[in-house]
C-alpha cells in the first residue's frame, strides 16, 4: 500500500527544513557570533587635539573578544592591513585584536606626523580598552615600535614588541624613555637592516628592564612587517616569537 498524505507532507517538509539548513550558513543567516567577531568591526578611534597637534579620527577593525588584548601598531607609509598574516594566529588563540592606520594613513584622517604617532597609539589603547580588554599588549613595526615603546613607559601595558624600531623618528624619541619600560618587552630586528635600526634593538635591550629579550633575525634585511613574511624561514620564526611572547605573558 503506498504512503499516506500525511506522510508523504511529513517526509517533504523534512526535506525543506535539511535544504534551509544547508543555504542559510551560505547566506550568512546562520553565522555565529564568534564567526562576526573574527570578521571584524569598524571602530572610529579619535584623538583629542594635544601638543599643537590637531584632533584626528582614525580608522581601525576590532576583532575577537576578552579581557586580554592586542593593539598591532604599524610602520610609515604602510596600513592596518600589513598585519594580516599575524591576526589569524591572533584569533585562534583567543585574543581580543585592534588593527587601525596611524593618521593620514590608509582611511585615516589628518596629515602623516610620526612625531605624534604615540597620540595615535595611547588612543588606540584606550579604545580597546573601553570595548573590555583590561590587559593590553603593543606590537608595533618601525615607527608602530617606537610609539610602542614611548606608550609603553607612560602607561601600564601587558607587554611590549618591537619589530625594527628606531630609537628616534622626528621628534618622537623611544631611546629617552625606554628605561622607564616595565612590563615585558621583546626587540626583533633582522641582522641585515641598516645600523640604525640593529643599533637600536641593542639600545632598547641594554636599557631595559627583565623580563626583556632580543632576536636578531640572521641573514635578513627585511624590514618591520615584512619580517613576518620573510623568506628562509625567518617569517615563521618571527610569527612564532610574537605568539609565544604574548601567550607566555597573557597572565
Amino acid at each position: 500500500m503506498g504512503p499516506s498524505l500525511q506522510s508523504t507532507s511529513m517526509r517533504a517538509r523534512g526535506c525543506l527544513l535539511v535544504a534551509l539548513a544547508i543555504i542559510l550558513p551560505a547566506c550568512g543567516g546562520g553565522g555565529s557570533s564568534d564567526d562576526t567577531a573574527k570578521a571584524g568591526n569598524d571602530v572610529t578611534i579619535n584623538v583629542p587635539a594635544s601638543g599643537g597637534s590637531p584632533a584626528v579620527q582614525l580608522a581601525g577593525v576590532e576583532r575577537g573578544r576578552g579581557q586580554v588584548g592586542v593593539v598591532l601598531a604599524h610602520m610609515l607609509n604602510s596600513s592596518q592591513s600589513a598585519w594580516s598574516p599575524l591576526v589569524t594566529d591572533l584569533l585562534d588563540e583567543g585574543l581580543h585584536v585592534l588593527t587601525f592606520d596611524f593618521r593620514g594613513h590608509g582611511l585615516s584622517s589628518g596629515n602623516r606626523d610620526p612625531s605624534h604617532a604615540n597620540l595615535d597609539l595611547a588612543a588606540a589603547v584606550a579604545k580597546l580598552r573601553s570595548l573590555g580588554a583590561t590587559r593590553i599588549f603593543v606590537v608595533g613595526a618601525s615607527m608602530g615600535g617606537t610609539a610602542a615603546i614611548v606608550v609603553g613607559a607612560s602607561e601600564s601595558l601587558a607587554g611590549v614588541v618591537t619589530l625594527s624600531a628606531p630609537a628616534k623618528i622626528d621628534a618622537l624619541d623611544a631611546g629617552a624613555v625606554a628605561g622607564k619600560l616595565t612590563e615585558p618587552v621583546l626587540f626583533i630586528v633582522g641582522q641585515k637592516d641598516e645600523a640604525r635600526y640593529t643599533d637600536a634593538a641593542r639600545s632598547f635591550y641594554a636599557a631595559t628592564h627583565e623580563p626583556k629579550r632580543l632576536e636578531v633575525m640572521p641573514d635578513t634585511a627585511a624590514h618591520g612587517t615584512d619580517l613576518l613574511t620573510a623568506g628562509g624561514g625567518v617569517g615563521d620564526r618571527v610569527q612564532a616569537l610574537i605568539m609565544g611572547f604574548l601567550v607566555d605573558n597573557r597572565g
